[in-house]
């Protein structure tokens, strides 16, 4: 408890930005991530930010049901939200503070990414970086988790996809809520393709740094270095050791930026799934000119 009311007494700068990075389940968000924490004033490459997953997943499904399971607790909806606030700033001082306080705090999961309008709402500040992937290999890469997940019999929630419209319906719903509430973001939301993170790096990251105010020597965003990506989640042996986590492991993770995934789902979908992927997400791929 002391480390609470620690952390309750001081808090982080007014200056601060703090960057969300979110996007689809198998989009590069991982190694972007990791590219992004290279930032000469951001904290180094850090584990997804499940704690804020649990929070705002949470607030959604009482959001739900709110009259009947909380509105005798609490009043009315702004005072639940004041709660996640609160939970919300004790998280952001905790690791920003065992990082010394950097210019810009860089978090990220990718299934937050659904509840970024609501964040944006809880903490007006805050900036959000989507990253875009082609549809056709994020989904060929899904397959490929599934079928290693399988191959051991793990269960995971798109274990039981069948059909293209599921991995479809599934992609799309990462980033239908930020791009149907657009407007409540103002200046703070940008939106990039991992094809061209990876493929022109010292233009994006201009950009985002000019976004974010995160500092970068374009030379190292590229490199990967075992000094400043010391997260367990970068562990290869740590990740093998569990069927869930190994199944999801990708030999890019520790790898410098490249292009070679680009265009992967050739070796893995058949003609009739990559014509339904482009049917089905027909917009969204016109979108970002993915055909």
């Amino acid at each position: 408890m002391s480390d609470l009311r620690a952390h309750a007494q001081r808090q982080r700068a007014e200056d601060q930005t703090v960057l969300f990075v979110g996007g689809a389940m198998r989009s590069g968000t991982t190694v972007i991530h990791r590219a992004l924490c290279t930032a000469r004033n951001s904290n180094p490459f850090i584990s997804e930010s499940w704690f804020l997953f649990d929070l705002f997943s949470m607030h959604s499904r009482n959001m739900k049901s709110y009259e009947t399971r909380n509105e005798d607790q609490f009043g009315d909806r702004a005072k639940f939200d004041e709660l996640v606030q609160l939970n919300l700033s004790y998280y952001l001082d905790m690791v920003s503070s065992r990082y010394e306080d950097p210019e810009v705090l860089i978090l990220k999961h990718p299934d937050l990414t659904r509840y970024f309008p609501t964040v944006k709402r809880v903490m007006p500040e805050a900036k959000f970086l989507v990253i875009m992937r082609d549809p056709r290999d994020a989904i060929g890469s899904m397959k490929e988790v599934n079928a290693r997940l399988r191959a051991t019999h793990t269960r995971s929630r798109t274990t039981s996809f069948a059909t293209m419209a599921e991995y479809c319906n599934f992609y799309a719903r990462y980033y239908t809520d930020v791009f149907d509430n657009r407007s409540v973001f103002g200046n703070d939301l940008m939106v990039l393709r991992y094809e061209d993170i990876v493929t022109d790096p010292a233009r994006c990251f201009r950009e985002i740094g000019a976004f974010c105010g995160a500092i970068y020597d374009h030379e190292e965003v590229t490199k990967f270095n075992p000094q400043h990506a010391k997260s367990k989640i970068l562990s290869r042996e740590q990740r093998l050791r569990n069927p869930h986590s190994s199944a999801y492991w990708s030999e890019m993770y520790t790898q410098d930026l490249s292009t070679d995934s680009i265009g992967k789902h050739k070796a893995i979908l058949s003609e009739t799934e990559t014509r339904d992927i482009e049917t089905m997400l027909g917009g969204l791929g016109k979108m970002f000119n993915y055909w």
